[in-house]
């Protein structure tokens, strides 16, 4: 896995505003990073990304590489006069690709522009936005 501290990437507000995801741990062949811009923890948005090498004796020889990003939303409840964080909902999302050993460097990146480009489709946008389905 490259060497990589930080990740920096702009939400979708009308003025963007950068968030920064600061790496926290490696794990083997996991690395974790976490924006910390909430005021708690439990509002801390993780980030994770592995890449896996194929397993001996696994028959599709393929790489796996994934990436794992969950948003939680809190809000600020009042108990007693007293200024709490509460987790309202967390949004999730996962993308995982699948490279045969073969593939070249070309092809993975063929994909990764692709799928991008496939994830901000107008059409793609409408039903991840607004939640209708194809029709």
């Amino acid at each position: 896995m490259p060497n990589i501290s930080t990740i920096v990437v702009p939400d979708a507000a009308t003025t963007p505003v950068n968030h920064t995801f600061s790496k926290v741990k490696v794990n083997g062949d996991s690395a974790i990073f976490v924006e910390q811009s909430a005021t708690s923890a439990m509002g801390y948005w993780p980030l994770s990304i592995t890449c896996r090498a194929p397993l001996a004796g696994q028959r599709d020889k393929v790489y796996r590489v994934k990436v794992d990003f969950a948003m939680p939303v809190i809000s600020t409840e009042v108990i007693n006069g007293v200024n709490r964080p509460r987790l309202e909902y967390t949004l999730r999302t996962t993308r995982e690709y699948v490279f045969p050993q073969e593939c070249t460097p070309q092809n993975r990146k063929d994909l990764r522009k692709l799928a991008s480009g496939i994830e901000n489709d107008s059409n793609v946008v409408i039903v991840i936005e607004q939640l209708l389905n194809v029709t």
